[in-house]
């Protein structure tokens, strides 16, 4: 495989660029006309209340806001939104997605490195999100729902806007600047989107482990890491569009982003002479390891679309994508007296190319019909490399060295609006999927998995009010497991391998999950756009749900995805948006949800019931040009993923943010933010038992972090 191919990515995207640009007159003005620099009207509420599906719509106006600096700080304010926390230092690193992690795609398709990549977009790149709660023929999702951001388009006239930012996190100062360019000449457009930032990185984090023998504890550990370094990404994301006969137009959509990262952990070990009592604390030695981190991810999308007569639209999409990485890791391991022990180096290379293709034809019918087919097809090749030392000397790895996955899906899918009534909305939609994959490990063993499934899904909205909806649906959604999942190789955790710290890795003879689910919904609207709320309610039913297990593989802890059966899971979301009557310079957003899992199998420890909530404001002074907000957000004590004999419960924690932005003319804008004002850390506790008797016990605690950001904002 070319490893190559994301700086060939780049180049091509630049060289697409080059026809459109030369079509630009030589003799155009080299100064920019002053504007207002808005998104193109659109209606959030009415948007949502007119969908087929359930779904939550963030427009432009409302990311601004929420005041973000990425799509994750963003997805965090949202209801019924699950990420993985941010662990912060190294036992967080690696962490993989929850189980209620969404699938995040942009523009309709996932990006080269996956969620992970979407988090860490800027939001000016975003014209809006939508969050699509159930299943769809053409988005199929599982108990995470899919959220789909849009990328800005081409503006009709000439606009731009900046961002210079300066950020300090207690430790060391961060930057950003970017901004947004855009203009239309005659049937050409284009739109350049650019973002560069620099973030430190710090954090301290204690872990206490206690080992009992008989139900008495015989060894008790403390280990304090204290992490620094720094983190560069740059985003480039323009979009270059052309107007064809007949309506059509053709717009090429390349996507770059290249990160570098240098961290450093000490980690300080300390043992009790006397862990029955916990006295006596001394030195057991120390760690420093330093990681070295390069990223590069590439899309080049070009899409054809037109406008048919009527509400028919065509459209077909070809999309080329690739993803690099190289890490090296250089561990030294001290002991007590302060003398070298061990030099441990690791390198691990990943490479991984994709292309795809998708189209889709939506015609009217009957008058009272809106019948829309499509087709997806996609290839996907990973190429993922270890290579580890010893004090010098090669350590084997056996088949875990290597890893070559291939990945390939094609799909079928049609669906109806069909307007049964006046005020009753009914969409049957199915898809027909097929996925295939293959994992090579480096003893040439191939694990080989194939899948096929039919997924009907069906959207029923009544609107008894102009003012209400009511919503039901019910959706089969299908998860094969895609390679990162599959690969064997082990990604082994640095310092001490513990229940909290395990080593991580895939699992080849993963099955496809699947997910059959009812939603029931209420949503109300308020009038003069004063704002909404809703209501939604949905029972799934998983088979061959897949779950994280933690267990010993010989003396190390090593955590792989395992499918566990079956599982039910109920969940409740609630959100609301509003503007009061009496202070319309006010406005109030919140949401809550609620979800509780049961697994069939007796032998798993039961995840407890999950509770979270957001709180925010907004408040527009306009006599001083000056708008505040904020948002608090809670999330409640609850046990994750487990093995029968372990038990890993994330902690309680609250975060609140705040901003504050004051217009110093038309063009200017000053803006205030700061993230986890009262420093809210994250903590996670673990057990393991034997039978009824507990074997260890770990407590990992991080502390929080404050950043505060100020920036200007202008308009050209």
């Amino acid at each position: 495989m070319d490893t190559a191919l994301p700086r060939l990515l780049a180049f091509l995207c630049l060289h697409a660029a080059s026809p459109l640009l030369a079509q630009t007159p030589a003799d155009a003005p080299a100064t920019l006309e002053t504007v207002q620099v808005t998104a193109p009207a659109y209606d959030a509420d009415a948007a949502r209340q007119e969908s087929s599906a359930a779904k939550l719509i963030i427009s432009r106006e409302d990311l601004e806001k929420l005041d973000a600096a990425t799509i994750g700080e963003i997805l965090r304010q949202l209801p019924g939104v699950s990420l993985a926390a941010d662990g912060g230092g190294r036992r967080g690193r690696g962490q993989p997605a929850d189980r209620l992690e969404p699938r995040i795609i942009v523009d309709g398709e996932a990006l080269p490195g996956g969620n992970r990549m979407a988090l860490s977009l800027p939001v000016e790149l975003i014209e809006r999100i939508e969050i699509i709660r159930n299943s769809t023929a053409e988005f199929p999702a599982g108990p995470g729902g899919t959220i789909n951001l849009i990328l800005r388009d081409v503006p009709t006239k000439r606009t731009g806007t900046f961002r210079v930012g300066l950020s300090h996190n207690g430790d060391a100062f961060g930057g950003r600047i970017g901004g947004v360019y855009g203009a239309r000449e005659g049937e050409t457009g284009v739109l350049w989107m650019g973002f560069a930032n620099s973030r430190p990185l710090s954090g301290d984090r204690t872990v206490s482990a206690e080992h009992f023998s008989a139900g008495v504890r015989d060894d008790w550990d403390i280990e304090t890491d204290r992490e620094s370094g720094r983190e560069y990404a740059l985003h480039l994301a323009p979009r270059f569009t052309r107007d064809l006969d007949s309506g059509a137009r053709l717009t090429l959509s390349p996507f770059f982003r290249f990160s570098e990262l240098d961290r450093l952990t000490l980690i300080q070990r300390s043992t009790y002479t006397d862990p029955l009592l916990g006295t006596g604390l001394v030195s057991d030695g120390r760690e420093r390891e330093r990681e070295a981190t390069q990223r590069m991810n590439g899309r080049l999308a070009a899409e054809w679309k037109r406008r048919l007569p009527g509400a028919g639209e065509a459209s077909a999409r070809l999309s080329l994508q690739g993803e690099s990485e190289r890490r090296s890791q250089q561990l030294d391991t001290y002991d007590a007296a302060d003398a070298l022990v061990d030099q441990t180096r690791t390198r691990t290379t990943s490479d991984g190319v994709e292309v795809s293709l998708a189209a889709k034809r939506s015609r009217p019918l009957a008058g009272a019909h809106l019948a829309t087919a499509g087709v997806e097809a996609r290839h996907k090749q990973v190429r993922d490399r270890r290579r580890d030392t010893l004090n010098g000397a090669p350590v084997a790895l056996g088949a875990q060295a290597r890893a070559d996955s291939r990945e390939q899906l094609f799909a079928l899918w049609a669906q109806d609006e069909w307007q049964i009534a006046e005020r009753h909305l009914l969409t049957p939609g199915l898809r027909l999927q097929r996925s295939a994959s293959e994992v090579t490990d480096a003893l040439d063993a191939t694990v080989k998995n194939t899948h096929t499934a039919w997924l009907p899904s069906l959207h029923y909205l009544w609107q008894p009010d102009p003012r209400w909806n009511l919503r039901a649906s019910l959706a089969l959604a299908d998860a094969p497991p895609g390679v990162r999942a599959l690969s064997p190789v082990i990604r082994t955790a640095t310092g001490t391998n513990t229940l909290s710290n395990p080593d991580r890795a895939g699992n080849p003879a993963l099955d496809a999950e699947q997910t059959a689910t009812l939603q029931l919904g209420v949503e109300h609207f308020l009038p003069h756009k004063r704002g909404s709320a809703g209501l939604n309610l949905y029972l799934r039913q998983i088979d061959d749900k897949v779950q994280r297990l933690t267990q010993l593989e010989g003396a190390r802890y090593v955590e792989r995805p395992t499918n566990v059966g079956r599982a039910d899971e109920t969940s409740l979301v609630a959100d609301f948006k509003i503007k009061p009557i009496r202070l319309p310079a006010l406005t109030l957003r919140g949401n809550a949800s609620t979800s509780r899992l049961s697994l069939d199998d007796p032998q798993l420890r039961q995840e407890s019931p999950r509770h979270s909530g957001n709180l925010g404001f907004d408040y527009e002074h306009a006599p001083w040009r000056l708008t505040v907000g904020g948002n608090l957000s809670l999330s409640a004590a609850f046990s994750r993923e487990a093995s029968a004999d372990t038990q890993l419960t994330q902690r309680a924690r609250q975060q609140l943010d705040l901003y504050a932005v004051k217009k110093l003319d038309r063009q200017l804008s000053l803006r205030l933010s700061v993230d986890n004002l009262t420093r809210s850390g994250r903590g996670n506790d673990s057990e393991a038992w034997s039978g009824s008797t507990l074997d260890s016990r770990e407590t990992d605690r991080a502390d929080g972090v404050r950043v505060v950001f100020l920036s200007v904002e202008g308009k050209l």
